[in-house]
């Protein structure tokens, strides 16, 4: 029996960021360990161009398939779509987009029905816009509605989050006392927040600004592979100006950045899981309708503690400031938040969710 042939369909851009298509090429990357074949299927150059430069950061290489269609738009893409699906048969269609609407699924199911395709379909979710209509539903959120689902084969919870090798297994120490805070908002930062909560920290008339200059305290910040120009332009700028703010961009190992700090300000997405899986104890804030209701769920956890939306909570800033002043020199508190976050998370979900879509095949 040869290789399984694989399909992933995902895309990258500055309006739907980088998650979709980073938790995809973790998938990928346990399949093709595993002697699997996969193909990314991907609606635009953009896209193609962001997963390139992201597997050149991993050390690996993806075959890809563009579209040349609006990835807002996935209807248009079966003009090309089915004929590709008939001539190569792929064993596994795996999807992972917002822009999924149920006519796309049931196109795909007649068109595999119609030509008696033996391609099995699967899903990433974390909307609930309905029971898809696939044979594996992929949902690694903490809390899911018991029987949402209608699949035959359902991988959900938290041990199916997808996060890269380098999250398993990770040794963590929370100190005595905190040095370094780790700033991150994932590949965007549409509302500046990182900015904000920089400024805040450093600013002459800041009341945690003694706390931290006394603790010799240092912010280690994540610049997002889709920051706008002018933003990467003021924050090396700022960190120019103060030594104690170390700037990474183009980051292969954030393993390593994160278990360097002893707290991290991060947006709810796929970096808050791996802040988990690591144990780094940390205050996260949403910016999107779909990552509220998964940070709200790890609070109730104790894994984390929830600041509010920066879309519309205007203390935002000043509420994580004060609650970074407080955890410094805490480290019971630090140290309930970090073993219940790594009780939470091991960092072996992608290398599962890879196992059990080939033993479905």
């Amino acid at each position: 029996m040869g290789s399984k042939k694989i399909w992933i369909k995902a895309n990258a851009n500055e309006t739907i960021a980088l998650g979709h298509m980073r938790r995809c090429m973790t998938i990928a990357k346990e399949l093709t360990d595993l002697g699997a074949d996969v193909l990314f299927i991907l609606s635009d150059e953009e896209s193609h161009d962001i997963l390139t430069s992201l597997s050149q950061k991993d050390g690996v290489s993806y075959e890809a398939r563009v579209l040349n269609t609006i990835f807002s738009n996935p209807m248009e893409d079966f003009k090309v779509l089915e004929d590709m699906l008939v001539f190569e048969n792929p064993d596994f269609f795996l999807m992972d987009s917002y822009y999924l609407e149920k006519e796309f699924f049931d196109k795909l199911n007649k068109i595999i029905k119609k030509h008696s395709l033996s391609t099995k379909t699967g899903y990433i979710d974390d909307l609930y816009k309905f029971d898809y209509p696939v044979d594996m539903i992929i949902n690694y959120d903490l809390e899911i509605p018991e029987g949402f689902y209608s699949a035959g084969k359902q991988l959900l919870g938290v041990k199916y989050s997808p996060l890269r090798s380098q999250f398993s297994k990770c040794d963590y120490e929370v100190r005595e006392h905190a040095r370094k805070a780790f700033l991150s908002s994932g590949g965007t930062d549409p509302c500046h927040v990182i900015g904000k909560i920089l400024e805040e920290i450093y600013s002459e008339n800041s009341p945690c600004r003694k706390v931290l200059a006394h603790n010799d305290f240092g912010c280690l910040v994540i610049v997002g592979d889709l920051f706008d120009e002018d933003y990467k332009k003021k924050l090396r700028e700022f960190a120019a100006e103060n030594p104690s703010v170390t700037l990474y961009e183009g980051v292969s190992d954030m393993a390593d950045i994160m278990k360097q700090a002893d707290l991290a300000i991060s947006a709810g997405g796929t970096t808050l899981y791996e802040l988990c899986a690591i144990g780094v104890p940390t205050v996260v804030f949403s910016m999107a309708d779909n990552q509220m209701e998964f940070v709200k769920a790890f609070d109730k956890a104790g894994a984390v503690r929830y600041a509010g939306d920066a879309r519309t909570d205007h203390r935002l800033v000043q509420k994580i400031a004060t609650w970074g002043t407080a955890s410094v020199d805490n480290k019971g508190f630090r140290k309930r938040m970090s073993d219940k976050a790594r009780n939470l998370i091991d960092g072996k979900g992608a290398e599962r969710i890879a196992r059990e879509i080939l033993e479905l095949l």
